[in-house]
Formats: C-alpha cells, structure tokens, sequence
C-alpha cells in the first residue's frame, strides 16, 4: 500500500513538474491570430493548441480558471518568444493587434465613415448612425446636431472590436486635450472687426472647418477665412462649394461633379441657398 502511494505521489510530482516546465517554456512563434467574440476559455484553448501557439489547451485551461480573468477577443500578434503563460497574459490583458487610422484635415463625418469601412474596421452605416445623433452629442456635453468637426487629425491606434461609440471617444480625447483650452479665449474675444462681437467656440470650429474643405495651402488660408468673414458680415451668402457637396452626400446624390441644379438643393448645408455659417 505504501509502495502504491509512493508512487502515485511521484506520478503527481513528475506530473506537476513536467506541467510547470511546459507551461513556462517558451517557444519562438509569429503568428496572428483571431479570438472571437463570445469564445469560452476553452474554446480559446482549443484554438491556440489547434494553431501551434501553445502545447497544450488543458494547461492553459486550467492556468486560466485558477487565475480567473477574462479572456478579451480580438486579433492578437504574437512575434517573438513566448510561454503559455505569456500567452495567457496578453489575451487577459486584451493586448490586440493595434492598427493605425488616419483622419487627414479636411475630413469630414462622411470621409472618416467611408475609410472606416473602407479599412474594414466599421461599417458605414453603423458609424454614420452614431455621430449623426443630436442625443449623442448632447450625451458628450457637446454642441450641434452631429459630430461634425469634433474628431481632429491625426493617426489613432485602433483594434478589431472597436464600435462607433468606441471611436467617437477616441476622436474626442484628442479634441478635448488639443483644443477645449482655447474656447474661452477664443469666446472672450471681441470679432466686431470681421463679423460680430462674439463668436462661439462651435461657430470657430465652422469656419476653420469651412477653410480646411476649401484649401489645403497654408499659404491661402488667411485669404479665403477673409472672403467668408466678408460675406458673413455682409449677410452675403457663403457660395462654398463644399457644403453643397456636403448636402449631396448626405443624400447619396453627389456623383463627383456639381451642377448648377445641385446648387438648389434643398438643405441648411447649402450655402448658395442659405445664408450665414451652416449647422
């Protein structure tokens, strides 16, 4: 009976030994691979061992319900060395694969919803639908019926499971970090000379909006926000181009060239037809 004791005892030992050798070995790998939504942690399991990315699917099992975390989907690069408890720990971790998304100035809601799906990120519809929210917006303490002009240049790191709510706050922490300092500044000063007396921190961000889809020149700027200062304090009308376009395509109507029958489309975009800053 002893003998029999002693020996499952070793048998244990042996066992534990050779588990913790395997679970902490390290094996070189580049692979990119995909945990989708709703995966339980053994079908996560199943999927690395079926990939080649850990030696055993119960080890890593049972190491992920003794230490119990959540598994987090998306897609995960693994270059370089790893151990299975690595592994567990960047996908507890939900280190995805991050890719880079650029919105370029002059983008606009409808720009950055075509890359996005474009990009195989969002789908388009999904986007739009969110940021044309007036509800949306006023859930931000923001200001206008969509997110127009929120969502600043520049290269965002991005993973799989993003949604539209996801991005929008992305967008929006750089909007708050890189321009809300100068609202009161910018509403504290007197624009009697171009326009009016005050202008609000959102009628700021039209116009610069407005430059931005008329010239890519730093040189031109100073020139066109001069004509549209002009027309406004005229109570002329703007005549820009791209809000015109802007109408069209927020009804699937514009096919790449404007008419002179565009011009009277029906729309507070329309700035031939509307006078004053648009919404």
């Amino acid at each position: 009976m002893k003998k029999v004791l002693l020996t499952l005892l070793l048998t244990l030992l042996t066992l534990s030994v050779f588990s913790t050798f395997l679970i902490f070995k390290k094996q070189s790998l580049n692979k990119e691979i995909l945990i989708p939504k709703g995966a339980s942690s053994f079908q996560i399991a199943e999927i690395l061992e079926k990939e080649g990315v850990i030696p055993n699917k119960y080890l890593f099992f049972f190491y992920a319900k003794l230490h119990n975390k959540t598994l987090k989907a998306g897609v995960y690069e693994f270059k370089g060395q790893y151990s299975t408890v690595d592994i567990y720990q960047k996908i507890a971790n939900g280190e995805v694969k991050l890719k880079l998304f650029t919105i370029i100035p002059g983008d606009n809601l409808l720009d950055i919803a075509e890359k996005l799906e474009k990009e195989k990120i969002l789908k388009k519809e999904d986007f739009i639908k969110f940021v044309f929210n007036k509800e949306n917006v006023k859930k931000y303490g923001l200001v206008g019926d969509s997110f127009e002009g929120y969502f600043p240049p520049e290269s965002y790191r991005i993973d799989e499971n993003e949604t539209a709510q996801t991005l929008t706050e992305k967008f929006l922490d750089i909007f708050k970090k890189r321009y809300l300092p100068f609202k009161t500044i910018i509403e504290s000063k007197d624009y009697s000379e171009f326009y009016k007396p005050k202008i609000s921190f959102y009628e700021a961000m039209i116009i610069a909006s407005l430059i931005e889809k008329e010239t890519f020149v730093e040189k031109e700027k100073p020139l066109i926000a001069s004509v549209i200062f002009n027309r406004l304090k005229s109570g002329m009308k703007l005549d820009i181009d791209p809000t015109v376009i802007y109408a069209l395509r927020l009804k699937n109507a514009y096919n790449g060239k404007l008419t002179k029958e565009d011009l009277k489309i029906d729309s507070p975009f329309n700035t031939y037809k509307n006078k004053g800053l648009p919404p």
